[in-house]
């Protein structure tokens, strides 16, 4: 800027001197602003006296007039000490925002001085978190990219306060946030209400404290996304290594909980269900495993024999069983598993059973095995229904029966003149006078059942065995008969209650009739007490016929030849959303979609006709639909039943939507495994099943093989993908049979490297080197074997070497689980590779020593050996013929041969 020259006239001179003034001003305004600098200039004290467009945004104030007069302290930390230094110094501060977080800055000050003074300082300010994230973000996202690719749970990167520096495509589905809004922001936002206020807090102890409250460790939370809904999740926190940071760097992935939660839920009011149902039977139930220890019960099995559920369970089955029957009850299990021969599986038979109190009672045993895979965990359903109520009945049937014969005889021995008589009766007979109604003659039975003797009886008013009731009315009755001859009574038959010696009544069924000889009447009393008791017994298993039905897990319908529901039980409402009433006198077409239904009256008439079974006595799967329209799969069993000449089908209906989402559950589960079993050893996968915690063992004795390609770089640079991958997934493949077939263990390739180890295996501990060494040249073999038939990827070489000793092998990682080793004995291994010869096989000398004397060796002389220094290394050449190890090359593309491959592809 060129300066104007000053007026002469002084009131001029002053003039041109404000208005310089101003312009040097409004310069110097626009140049701030025009640098994109936020300033700050306070006075000696650090009190703020100006302040930039821009400062109130940086720190999260609305106004610029909230920071005037206020000490510069409130948004940038430990200045005050700076404010007496130089005329200029810049460093890196921490600023302060008004939400709580803190800012990373940088700021230049400088003093403003005069020629007189010292005047006020004036503070540069550059925002430089948002900076630092992004750049951090960049270098994490560049270094972990295979973590965003393949993480289905969102990820969130946090420096020690809290601040997100990256996230992945997960995180943004999730959450609802773009990755742009995520950087720079606190953590806190994506924390549900509960936890939010305090999530810095926990954050800031573990950096001041390094006490792991959080860090390592998983734990349920409430997580809140951007449209401020909420949902459990499981949060797992963790420190990454500070090798490429200068700040602490957190890792935390976040799975979404509600779907298992749900189905937790379900899981539950179903087992609930099923327990509830299994104790509302009305027989004893047992369910045992194969060596008849006792896994479950119901309520009517403790009612029955004596025993609670605690004293039940995990004891064998004989304790109900007579000391004769409970030392043959294993053996029936244990034939039946050997040999399969269903002595006693799937049938009915009666036996003897114990109460807890000594006491035995007949009963009818069913046995039947509920899960027939085999293995160790097969389980025996057996129900048990007592006999000692019906065994009773029978006994009273037959004294009864043997009384009415020889009552029978005693009458065949009367007197020819009153046999007429007697072979009407009932059962008790009486003959009395038309006028007085005294007794004239009585039988044997009428003695019998009422207690007098004949002297008793005769000459007395037949009112003697009657009730007060009854007697009070008799007489009026023979009197009503005598005047009008109406036959109220006489030739008829009523139930009347009749009166023992001893007082006792009991319900009798009476018959008058009037014999030729005038003036007499013939009564004909049977005693009805048997015939109620068996009628009640009949209507209580009636009753209790109905109560099983209506307690079956399946829907049962009774339908007659037209196809019309005569019956159902409650299931079937239950399973179909109708009422008994609204299913009574309906087709039976109405539970079926409208494919079915049409052709249903069409089968049971061709079966009438014809007698052809299609359906009859067979179970199908078909497809039945609810009152509410909505179907679901099902078993039908149907079945004929004849009664009084009347033809009627019986069919069950059993809802298997169930069993098929269990079959689908159990499918998705082995295959669960398979891929388990394909990425770790046996063994090992079991136990990360059984507990998925960490693995870490240890073992003394290891033989570790590595196999590499000479010159694999520079021949694969020439070749397409497609060739490389095809290449060492046909070489590989190879490899992968041999190291099954010696029983092997296949821990990982890295390129062109393969690696094998002879554990984990218990059955390896004594020959495991020497596996090793031959799995070493049939792999060779396998070598050659590829270079003759795949000539067109070229002739390839190996380098092979081996080492043994001590090793610690685990399971690393939460994601892609890898079974890994270190030790020495890993290293070793890896450099007698290195520094092999092509084509053949390099051994330590632990190795010559533990392989045995099968095997040829050859001293190739003393190498430098990284990291161990000078070694004696030897050629594996040959190995003596066994036929257990007796390997074909063309084995590999037939059947496995000694166990279930667990790599089917080293490389797809």
């Amino acid at each position: 800027m060129v300066p104007l020259a000053a007026p002469d006239d002084p009131n001029d001179r002053l003039q041109h001197f404000e208005e310089e003034v101003n312009y040097l001003s409004a310069l110097n305004d626009a140049i701030l602003r025009a640098s994109c600098q936020s300033l700050i200039v306070v006075d000696e004290a650090g009190f703020i006296c100006w302040l930039s467009e821009d400062i109130p945004n940086i720190f999260g104030y609305e106004q610029a007039e909230s920071l005037i007069n206020q000490n510069v302290g409130i948004i940038v930390q430990d200045l005050s000490s700076s404010l007496n230094l130089g005329d200029y110094s810049q460093r890196e501060a921490r600023g302060f925002h008004t939400d709580g977080g803190f800012l990373q800055l940088e700021v230049g000050i400088a003093a403003i001085r005069s020629a007189t003074k010292r005047g006020n300082v004036a503070i540069t300010i550059k925002h430089i978190t948002r900076l630092k994230k992004r750049r951090i973000s960049q270098r994490l996202r560049e270094s972990s990219a295979y973590i965003l690719d393949a993480a289905f749970d969102p990820m969130f990167c946090t420096d020690g306060e809290g601040v997100i520096i990256m996230v992945n495509q997960a995180a943004v589905k999730e959450f609802g946030w773009s990755e742009t809004e995520f950087i720079g922001q606190n953590v806190r936002i994506i924390v549900g209400a509960e936890h939010q206020d305090r999530h810095d807090s926990y954050m800031k102890h573990y950096v001041e404290s390094g006490i792991k409250k959080m860090i390592g460790k998983k734990r349920e939370v409430q997580a809140r996304r951007k449209d401020g809904t909420e949902f459990v999740a499981e949060l797992g926190l963790a420190e990454i290594p500070q090798r490429d940071f200068d700040e602490n760097i957190f890792c935390g992935f976040i799975h979404n909980l509600t779907k298992e939660k749900a189905a937790q839920a379900e899981i539950t009011a179903k087992q609930n269900l099923t327990s509830k149902i299994i104790d509302a039977s009305f027989d004893a139930l047992f369910v045992i495993n194969q060596r008849g220890i006792i896994q479950m019960i119901n309520d009517q099995s403790t009612k029955t024999l004596g025993w609670s559920r605690d004293e039940f369970i995990g004891q064998n089955i004989n304790m109900i069983m007579p000391e004769n029957h409970s030392a043959n009850h294993d053996s029936y299990l244990s034939r039946y598993l050997e040999t399969g021969t269903k002595n006693i599986m799937g049938k009915e038979r009666e036996v003897e059973a114990r109460r807890k109190d000594g006491s035995k009672f007949p009963c009818i045993l069913g046995i039947a095995e509920v899960n027939d895979k085999g293995g160790s965990d097969r389980l025996f359903c057996g129900f048990i229904r007592s006999l000692a109520h019906e065994k009773a009945l029978e006994r009273r049937v037959s004294d009864e029966e043997e009384r009415n014969l020889k009552n029978a005889k005693e009458m065949l021995e009367q007197k020819s003149t009153i046999l007429g008589i007697l072979d009407a009766s009932f059962d008790a007979l009486f003959v009395i006078t038309e006028e007085d109604r005294i007794i004239q003659m009585v039988n044997q039975k009428s003695c019998d059942l009422f207690g007098w003797k004949k002297e008793e009886f005769i000459g007395q008013n037949i009112t003697m065995i009657m009730t007060d009731d009854v007697a009070t009315h008799h007489d009026q009755y023979v009197e009503n008969y005598l005047a009008t001859g109406v036959k109220k009574m006489i030739g008829k038959q009523r139930e009347v209650v009749a009166k023992r010696k001893d007082g006792s009544t009991f319900p009798a069924a009476l018959g008058l009739a009037e014999p030729q000889a005038a003036g007499l009447i013939c009564g004909f009393i049977r005693d009805l007490t048997q015939e109620k008791a068996v009628k009640e017994k009949i209507t209580r298993e009636q009753l209790l016929t109905s109560k099983i039905i209506d307690a079956s897990f399946d829907g049962l319908f009774v339908i007659d030849h037209g196809g019309i529901i005569q019956r159902v039980n409650e299931a079937s409402c239950n399973v179909f959303g109708w009422s008994r009433e609204e299913f009574i006198g309906q087709n039976i077409k109405m539970i079926m979609p409208d494919g079915h239904a049409e052709n249903h009256d069409r089968y049971l008439s061709r079966y009438v006709q014809s007698g052809f079974k299609r359906m009859i006595g067979k179970e199908r799967e078909v497809e039945a639909r609810r009152r509410d329209g909505s179907t679901f799969p099902c078993i039908l069993g149907l079945s004929e039943v004849v009664t009084n000449g009347t033809t009627q089908f019986v069919g069950f209906v059993r809802d298997v939507t169930m069993q098929k989402s269990l079959l689908l559950a159990e499918a998705e589960r082995e295959a669960s495994d398979s891929l388990l079993f394909n990425i770790l050893p046996e063994h090992i996968a079991y136990r990360l099943k059984a507990d998925p915690s960490h693995i870490a063992d240890h073992y003394d004795n290891t033989t570790i093989l590595f196999a590499d390609i000479v010159g694999f770089t520079d021949r694969t640079s020439k070749m397409s993908p497609h060739d490389v991958v095809s290449m060492l997934n046909n070489i590989f493949s190879r490899f992968d049979h041999l190291c099954d077939f010696y029983e092997l263990n296949k821990v990982k390739t890295i390129g062109d490297c393969y690696m094998i180890t002879s554990i984990p295996s218990h059955s390896l501990e004594h020959d495991g080197c020497a596996r090793v060494c031959r799995f070493a040249l049939d792999m060779l073999g396998a070598v050659r074997d590829f270079n003759n038939t795949c000539p067109q990827h070229g002739p390839i070489d190996f380098r092979v070497g081996i080492s043994t000793g001590s090793v610690v092998a685990g399971v690393v990682g939460t994601k892609r689980f890898l079974f890994d080793m270190w030790g020495d004995a890993v290293n070793v291994a890896a450099r007698m590779e290195q520094s092999g010869l092509a084509g053949q096989i390099q051994v330590t000398r632990s190795v010559v020593d533990s392989a045995g004397s099968d095997f040829t060796f050859e001293l190739r002389g003393t190498l430098s050996i990284k990291g161990k220094g000078p070694m004696e290394v030897y050629m594996l050449k040959h190995a003596k013929p066994n036929e257990k190890w007796r390997y074909s090359l063309k084995r590999s593309d037939g059947p496995k041969t000694r166990r279930a491959l667990r790599c089917k592809s080293s490389i797809i």
